[in-house]
């Protein structure tokens, strides 16, 4: 009967588009509003590569860092970058702890990973398997298929290139030391903010202020790094009075319209909670006040 096909018909473009618009909704790539998408390629096996997708330059720079860097985490100690993986498995959540422990030490903000597993070559090439292999349906990420499939077009058609060891040691931000490599933060941070600033946020010219009522030293600094690298313009940090110290880090903006606008940032991206909706007192002379709490210790 001609009507039990159309039915069934029917039937599978509803279920198709409801997969469809499922997982746009998912999707970390399309509903993030900035010109840059970070991610981390991890190889269990030899390492991880930092990945970032310019859209308004149409390009993708890979930086693959050494397997022996070993990097200083507030809550962790000093590890190898190469074991940031299998440490986060033991908690089930390697692919994330990896991504959330780069964003850290880099300072820049990293939404999305992908793990990929055996094969060599070049990194674009292994970049652009491990994509179309989770299209299919095999590998490990916290992307959407409609994420990976955007993502795979871009590596495809961007503008490439590859930052080594040989670069990152020429601009001092690693040094060897005996067997091992170490970092430096501030030379790091200087090779970041040239490279991976976003712009677009830049343009906005949003300002923010920074009080550190963690009780941890540094946190403060830390937390104006990661918005400078962002694009904000951070106008001050500030130490909290010891009595005033919290644990759960706080956000607050002078309205609804820009605590939307800013939600990736400091909901997506380092975890907070809902902002506090309040003009922040002249003082401060900024836009934005954030409130470092010692949770923040997990970030860095």
């Amino acid at each position: 009967m001609k009507w039990a096909k159309w039915v069934m018909m029917g039937v599978c473009m509803l279920v198709l588009t409801g997969l469809g618009v499922r997982e746009w909704r998912a999707s970390l790539v399309v509903n993030q509003p900035r010109g840059r998408f970070n991610m981390v390629m991890i190889k269990p096996e030899s390492g991880l590569s930092f990945v970032s997708f310019d859209q308004t330059e149409k390009s993708l720079i890979m930086l693959q860092f050494p397997n022996k860097v070993s990097i200083n985490a507030r809550d962790s100690g000093v590890y190898d970058i190469s074991s940031l993986y299998k440490l986060g498995s033991y908690q089930g959540n390697g692919g994330e702890f990896a991504a959330r422990k780069v964003q850290g030490f880099m300072r820049v903000p990293i939404p999305g990973y992908l793990v990929v597993r055996g094969g060599g070559g070049q990194a674009k090439n292994i970049l652009r398997k491990g994509l179309l292999r989770i299209i299919f349906g095999g590998g490990e990420t916290n992307l959407s298929r409609f994420d990976v499939a955007v993502l795979w077009y871009r590596a495809i058609n961007y503008r490439y290139r590859e930052i080594g060891e040989e670069e990152l040691i020429r601009a001092a931000v690693i040094e060897k030391e005996q067997d091992k490599m170490i970092y430096h933060p501030e030379r790091l941070q200087d090779y970041v903010g040239t490279r991976f600033f976003d712009w677009r946020i830049g343009e906005e010219g949003i300002t923010a202020a920074i009080i550190n009522a963690s009780g941890v030293d540094g946190l403060g600094s830390d937390m104006a790094d990661f918005l400078t690298n962002l694009g904000m313009d951070v106008v001050m940090v500030r130490s909290g009075r010891s009595e005033d110290e919290q644990p759960t880090s706080l956000w607050q903006v002078g309205n609804e319209k820009k605590g939307t606008e800013l939600s990736y940032i400091f909901q997506n991206l380092l975890g907070f909670g809902l902002p506090k909706i309040e003009v922040v007192p002249g003082e401060y002379r900024a836009e934005v006040l954030v409130i470092v709490g010692e949770d923040t210790k997990e970030l860095f």
